[in-house]
């Protein structure tokens, strides 16, 4: 099947907008859409890459989805509940407030975070202490966990972003020290560029991206269990995270019909096909 054609806009004054705007109240007009407008996304870098594949295979080819720069979860709710995007990427859970918003909020997909390293670095895998003690600072070679000769250079994301919370939850624990020598990167894009490119780098990111992608860097078993859609199925590799959309509750027929199509077995068996494990 053909890709639709898929818009890349810099709306740098709509995304400036969103941002500043101070008091969030869910938008009157979105159901006013005229059939055939835009649909514009944007929200979680983490869960764009799921929505274009499931919007570049959807069958109405009558719509037009327009990505806008990615905003992050928090700025893809804020999106939609001022009525400046059609459907927002999120990839965690709301929060209490965002849940006040009164958006429709669904599911497409559990993705794994994966620890990874350059390829410099073929360890098999390692243990959730092994990566505690690496992110505290324990370790500065590889030899010492049984690899190459190599330092190691430890690539980090902030502590407000959705992968980072989830490496604290099911990893790290809320309450430990990342080394200061640890590189913070703001993007998962620099995350992944880092561990191609970074000689005994170690870090983390989404699974589903990976495989879809397929990134050339070495993706490590976590307590013996490989990532993978199937471990993920059967409850065995348990670093995970939603991605799912927000919508405003009456976002029209046209939203609804795209929704109705991503939740389909049809819908499933793409995403799974591409990496990402389906939301049940």
């Amino acid at each position: 099947m053909t890709s639709r054609k898929v818009r890349l806009c810099m709306a740098l004054m709509l995304v400036v907008s969103m941002l500043l705007v101070g008091c969030v109240q869910p938008s009157d007009t979105t159901a006013d859409r005229k059939p055939g407008e835009p649909v514009r996304v944007s929200g979680s870098g983490t869960c764009l890459p799921l929505l274009r594949i499931l919007t570049a295979e959807y069958p109405d080819t009558t719509s037009e989805f327009v990505y806008l720069p990615g905003l992050h979860s928090g700025g893809g709710i804020k999106g939609v509940a001022n009525g400046d995007l059609e459907i927002g990427a999120v990839s965690r859970e709301l929060t209490a407030e965002e849940a006040k918003l009164g958006l429709r909020y669904t599911l497409l997909s559990r993705d794994g975070l994966v620890i990874a390293t350059h390829p410099s670095v073929p360890l098999e895998g390692l243990t959730s202490q092994q990566v505690r003690d690496i992110y505290r600072g324990k370790y500065a070679n590889w030899k010492e966990l049984g690899g190459p000769d190599l330092p190691i250079t430890i690539l980090d994301r902030n502590e407000d972003e959705s992968a980072k919370i989830i490496l604290r939850e099911y990893v790290l624990g809320k309450d430990l020290k990342i080394t200061p020598k640890a590189v913070n990167l703001y993007y998962e894009p620099d995350m992944i560029e880092g561990l191609q490119s970074t000689v005994g780098a170690i870090g983390y990111f989404s699974l589903g991206y990976g495989l879809s992608q397929e990134v050339p860097v070495n993706m490590l078993k976590l307590d013996g269990v490989a990532p993978s859609v199937a471990t993920i199925e059967d409850g065995t590799y348990k670093v995970i995270r939603p991605l799912g959309v927000v919508t405003a509750e009456d976002a029209g027929e046209q939203i609804d019909a795209f929704l109705e199509w991503a939740t389909s077995a049809k819908a499933v068996e793409l995403i799974k096909s591409k990496g990402f494990a389906p939301a049940k």
